[in-house]
């Protein structure tokens, strides 16, 4: 804990003496889009000098693994949270009753139906955020996995080769749904996508039986148990409890399936298409053929495509400057859980403000969930609040960015210590190091440009 205290310690003198110097702070007006409270390049500054001096310190305060042998498994007294348990099974039911039920009766207008709010903000948003935190809250929230189980089908071995390709496809088709479909949002399409997604789940379940059709071709079950092994909290490895098993504990022991690699990819991909596609200068870039769904498709495509071959490119410069007997792919594979944390932070930083001031719309809606007029809890006519200072909003996406890159360099430096060991560890986390730089800065200037 020591080292630790003083890692955090000389990473918070850094930021303080930059940020916390009144002359930075108000050398930049507020004006412009963002109303940024200091500059974009003081911001990005900060946030790299924080990165590289925590790689610095991780190598002469932290030199042994400590993080590779798991969860440390503290049960928890939790008998209450089986009756959670059973209230978010049914909520979830409900809800996706309500997706469902939503494109054959009601209004379209995705802004007055609750489907929207429900599928992108709650479940795609708040649930992984909160599990970030929490745990796993989808797992105890799906219906899916209960009406798989409930089909009764026997369990049947994934082919290793299999590993969640299914998940990686099901989750590029949703946020492919999200982000480049011309009808996303509308409750019909969102009704028949959830139906559709059914049938696939299903199929997998007749395959191979209700919870490895989860494991296997869920996207959102791989999504929230990535992000969730970030928590602090978690099941117990007899699956009978709670257990508090210590932040990010459970990321170096996830099982290391095939198509894992891809799908971190593709979280980190799907966002940054949508951040870049939001600014100005992506609009100057391409002009009008950039609102053509082949060219967003396209686009999310090459952005996942060039995003990996800079974290294989990182890989195999970690083979090369740490003597490692392995190929890249393997290191790729072997490294993948360390940018996890990154993925959540670009995903919290650009949907931050959704979140908050969009997911109100989820408590007025509730209560007239098919735009017929209802007002069922009172709420119906409840408007947003914009409650959230500007200059707070552009300090949680700078924390956020810098939280998740410094927690990617750390993950890193301690699976490097246990693959390659001693000063090779180091030297050969050099080319990630690039990596988290680059994308740190990539991350900064989308939310300053969006």
């Amino acid at each position: 804990m020591k080292q630790l205290s003083r890692l955090g310690a000389g990473l918070a003198v850094l930021v303080y003496g930059v940020v916390g110097n009144p002359a930075v702070a108000l050398a930049h007006g507020v004006g412009g889009r963002q109303d940024l409270p200091i500059p974009l390049s003081t911001s990005s500054t900060v946030a790299v000098a924080v990165i590289v001096l925590s790689f610095v310190l991780l190598g002469s305060l932290w030199p042994t693994a400590r993080l590779q042998d798991g969860p440390r498994q503290r049960r928890i007294n939790a008998t209450w949270f089986k009756w959670l348990v059973a209230a978010g099974q049914v909520v979830g039911f409900v809800f996706l009753g309500i997706v469902i039920a939503g494109g054959f009766i009601g209004q379209p207008r995705a802004s007055f139906s609750l489907s929207p709010y429900l599928v992108y903000i709650l479940l795609f948003l708040i649930i992984p955020f909160g599990g970030a935190v929490l745990g796993n809250i989808y797992s105890q929230t799906n219906p899916w996995r209960i009406f798989t189980r409930f089909l009764g089908f026997p369990a049947r071995p994934v082919p290793p080769k299999v590993g969640i390709w299914p998940a990686v496809a099901a989750f590029f088709a949703f946020t492919w749904f999200e982000l480049a479909s011309v009808t996303g949002a509308e409750p019909r399409t969102l009704s028949l996508y959830a139906v559709a997604y059914t049938g696939w789940l299903v199929v997998w379940t007749v395959r191979f039986g209700g919870d490895n059709a989860m494991q296997t071709a869920d996207g959102f079950s791989t999504y929230n148990r990535l992000i969730s092994a970030i928590a602090p909290i978690g099941r117990a490895s007899d699956g009978t409890g709670w257990v508090w098993r210590g932040w990010f504990r459970a990321l170096p022991v996830l099982p290391r399936w095939a198509g894992l690699t891809p799908f971190v990819l593709v979280m980190i991909g799907t966002v940054t298409f949508d951040g870049l596609s939001g600014t100005q200068r992506w609009l100057g870039w391409f002009g009008e053929v950039e609102s053509h769904v082949w060219f967003k498709t396209l686009a999310m495509v090459g952005i996942v495509v060039v995003l990996g071959l800079a974290y294989y490119g990182a890989s195999w410069g970690a083979v090369k400057l740490g003597g490692a007997g392995r190929s890249a792919r393997e290191v790729a594979d072997s490294f993948a859980h360390t940018l996890v944390p990154i993925g959540l932070a670009y995903a919290f930083a650009h949907y931050f403000t959704l979140v908050l001031f969009e997911g109100q719309k989820i408590l007025s809606t509730v209560s007239d969930p098919f735009d017929l007029g209802w007002n069922m809890f009172g709420t119906a006519q409840w408007k947003i609040v914009y409650w959230f200072p500007t200059d707070g909003i552009w300090w949680v996406q700078l924390g956020a960015i810098v939280a998740g890159h410094v927690a990617g360099v750390v993950l890193a430096h301690d699976r490097a210590l246990a693959e390659f060991g001693g000063t090779k560890a180091v030297r050969s986390q050099w080319a990630m190091l690039g990596l988290m730089v680059l994308l740190t800065l990539l991350g900064l200037f989308i939310l300053a440009e969006g």
